[in-house]
């Protein structure tokens, strides 16, 4: 039995991503150039990544977690809050984090050119600000607040717990 898609505009999430497949065999110079240009400061992180082989693994885990979120949203809702603290673990700003996926739409945008469309355009805004809902649930890492309080509360008063 398959389901609906969990985003109402999927088919045309995945019909950019498809053309932008077939006319760009690697978009990952594209997207990071992109990224680079708007956070400069983003691009010290990537001093080991001599052969663009990590890049081009977030990328493509990327376009996976987007498949996933305007699908069956198997993983992705919660990888988005996951990877957005992991990241932070290495001073990624969680701001930062979030643009990622502007910059992704943005660089698709570009590659299809005169073949994007409002439905296009409708689709992808809609899907940044599903995106944005969940970059702004996930508790901060960087800040203690009430939330996290209470989950450490509740997990150390667990038995076991040290």
């Amino acid at each position: 039995m398959t389901s609906s898609p969990a985003f109402p505009r999927a088919a045309a999430i995945e019909a950019t991503l498809e053309l932008v497949a077939e006319r760009c065999a690697d978009p990952t110079p594209l997207v990071y150039a992109r990224l680079f240009a708007a956070h400069p400061q983003m691009e010290v992180h990537f001093w080991r990544d001599t052969n663009g082989a990590v890049k081009g693994e977030m990328l493509a885990r990327t376009f996976s977690a987007i498949l996933d979120f305007v699908g069956e949203r198997r993983y992705a809702d919660h990888m988005i809050g996951t990877e957005m603290v992991t990241h932070e673990g290495y001073d990624i700003p969680r701001e930062i984090f979030a643009t990622f996926f502007g910059v992704i739409r943005d660089t698709v945008r570009d590659i299809l050119g005169p073949d994007w469309s409002a439905t296009s355009e409708l689709a992808w805004a809609e899907l940044l600000v599903e995106i944005d809902h969940y970059v702004l649930k996930t508790p901060r890492s960087d800040i203690s607040n009430a939330y996290y309080q209470q989950l450490l509360a509740n997990f150390e008063a667990q038995p076991g717990a040290s």
